[in-house]
């Protein structure tokens, strides 16, 4: 029995080609490509040194003309001067037809071949003609004529043959045509001045030939220069491009699964906070409370990112007003101070009485990034967190004695996603996102942010912020961190969502602080919905994304549409892409994302209500 054969990877008739044979195809279209640009130098500058060359004709038979004094008559010793002129200047205008048609044609590169032989075919038939000027124009000519006709003769070989340097061919096409009959006529005439300027035709066509190929080699070089910067160019570009590809691709997927996950774990806020009023057997409770905090653990990663999402989004603005250090370090004391004793450190606080000038909230979630990073990162001894004035403002500093960073970590340690040595060797858990939403926050605020570290000792991470007085210092309003009791008689509320888990949650939760709840999993059930209760309808909290693409915002502007009047209305969203969450808080609505703490739905709806 045969041997069983598994193969990982492509079929033999869809492998790659060989090594070898790659190597000839990139060398083949490096050599094609050089081949266009070489035939694209030529007409790029064949145009002016043929305007000169035309000049040069020009000028060379008006002088002839008026050397034998012959006005406004034609005789024949004229007849060869006219006859040079008339093909000299119509393999000029023959060349010059030729560069027209090239810079027009819209194959021009893709069949540089055949515009090359077009081109040589003009340059011969051009040098040709002016070569044949040693035929019809020397036999005529006296000794003070001949220099002229050969110094003319030179001196336009010298000017059109920079323009041929691109090509070999099209330098041998210009100036042997053009510069070798002249020097065999030369010879033929016989005389020493003649052979003088036939032994002159001679040494200008081997320095031209010199200078010509030292060009070509200089041109060459310069043209396979571009082209190998053009390709790296195309090929950065290319990788930028797939960078792009790849990161919006992987943007679309993370917004999607950020979606996806957030939609059980809110239902599973919702129907833990509920469980957390009925359970009350002392063996449950502590099942119940490792639950919620498995679900805040959660909930801190995904407001993390849904953070870094609204920075970049631009929607969250800085509110500056003046207030007392204090405060802000009494609600950061309440709040890390059971997390600080559980793992037996030192947490103070020292405002020194002092005021500054920012926005308390977005200063309290810096500080108490801060904070956390710091409790993540001591093992013993503590974190102090103090206000100490510097210049004319305040430097709120966090120290602690935790395992410290190395010199060359600081300078990442507050990018996305990164967690250094001091994280693996510590087994820290977490995204790798506190610190960047720090970096976000004190650049929205203008706040100068400093980090010290000493490896083994610890780290102080200083935020500075303006000082100010107690004269301008305005009052606060926070909101309760906990949810009252149920009150009964709230009124009626409309939950829409396509998730049943997520309506049952929000129904059962709803119902214990008193509401009445009517649930709807679509645009018209709600419209429905809102028709049978719309005398005792006080609002509704509607999904962002329902099912079948319905939109949200859509769905409160039909049911507003519906009743005739803008009923209060909550919006709750698992989307945390910068476009989503603009596009929310353009809206004007109160947004809540998910997973929605159910104090903050409470307190949403005690607004709206």
């Amino acid at each position: 029995m045969p041997a069983a054969l598994y193969q990982l990877g492509p079929d033999t008739a869809d492998a790659a080609p060989p090594a070898g044979l790659a190597a000839r195809d990139a060398a083949g279209a490096a050599s094609a490509l050089l081949h266009e640009a070489q035939v694209a130098t030529l007409y790029r500058c064949a145009a002016s040194s043929t305007l000169t060359v035309v000049a040069s004709a020009a000028a060379l038979w008006l002088a002839l003309w008026a050397f034998r004094r012959i006005d406004c008559r034609v005789c024949p010793a004229m007849a060869p001067l006219f006859a040079w002129a008339l093909a000299v200047h119509t393999m000029q205008a023959l060349l010059l037809l030729c560069l027209l048609l090239h810079r027009r044609a819209p194959d021009a590169v893709a069949n540089a071949r055949r515009w090359r032989l077009r081109h040589h075919v003009a340059l011969g038939l051009h040098a040709a003609a002016w070569g044949s000027a040693a035929w019809w124009l020397l036999p005529a000519a006296d000794a003070p004529q001949l220099t002229l006709i050969t110094l003319v003769l030179l001196g336009a070989a010298a000017c059109g043959m920079p323009a041929t340097t691109a090509c070999r061919g099209a330098v041998l096409l210009w100036l042997l045509p053009s510069t070798v009959p002249l020097a065999a006529a030369l010879l033929r005439q016989g005389g020493s001045p003649a052979q003088a300027l036939a032994a002159l035709c001679a040494g200008h066509l081997a320095l031209m030939l010199l200078l010509a190929r030292r060009q070509h080699h200089a041109l060459l070089g310069e043209l396979k220069a571009r082209l190998a910067e053009a390709a790296s160019t195309q090929r950065l570009h290319e990788q930028v491009q797939r960078a792009v590809d790849t990161s919006r691709d992987k943007s679309r997927f993370l917004a999607s699964a950020s979606h996806d996950l957030r939609q059980p774990l809110h239902a599973l806020g919702l129907f833990a906070s509920a469980l957390d009023r009925r359970v009350t057997d002392p063996a449950g409770r502590p099942l119940v409370r490792n639950i919620n905090r498995c679900i805040e653990a959660l909930d801190r990663s995904f407001n993390a990112m849904l953070d870094i999402s609204k920075l970049d989004a631009g929607v969250v603005e800085a509110d500056l007003q003046s207030f007392p250090i204090r405060d802000v370090f009494r609600r950061l004391h309440m709040h890390f101070a059971g997390q600080a004793e559980a793992l037996g450190l030192d947490l103070r606080f020292k405002p020194g009485g002092k005021f500054v000038r920012s926005d308390p909230q977005l200063l309290e979630r810096v500080l108490g990034n801060l904070i956390q990073n710091a409790l993540r990162y001591t093992a013993k001894g503590g974190i102090v967190v103090l206000a100490r004035s510097r210049g004319a403002g305040v430097n709120i500093e966090v120290w602690d004695t935790g395992r410290g960073m190395a010199q060359a970590e600081l300078p990442r340690v507050f990018d996305e996603f990164y967690r250094g040595e001091s994280s693996a060797a510590a087994r820290v858990r977490g995204l790798g996102m506190g610190l960047a939403i720090v970096k976000r926050l004190v650049l929205l605020l203008g706040h100068p942010l400093t980090v010290r570290s000493t490896p083994g000792r610890g780290t102080m991470v200083g935020v500075w912020a303006p000082r100010t007085d107690l004269d301008a210092l305005h009052g606060m309003n926070l909101e309760a961190e906990t949810v009252p009791h149920p009150l009964g008689g709230m009124g009626t509320l409309l939950v829409v969502d396509d998730d049943d888990r997520v309506r049952a949650g929000t129904a059962l939760l709803l119902a214990q602080w008193g509401y009445d709840v009517v649930a709807a999993e679509s645009a018209e059930s709600a419209c429905r919905a809102a028709l049978a209760h719309a005398d005792t309808l006080q609002g509704m909290v509607c999904d962002l994304r329902l099912q079948g693409g319905e939109d949200g915002l859509h769905t409160i502007a039909r049911v507003r549409d519906l009743l005739g009047h803008p009923l209060p209305a909550v919006l709750v969203t698992g989307d945390t892409t910068p476009e989503q969450v603009a596009r929310v808080h353009d809206s004007g609505h109160p947004a809540l994302f998910k997973p929605v703490r159910p104090r903050e739905l409470y307190a949403a709806l005690r607004r709206m209500t």
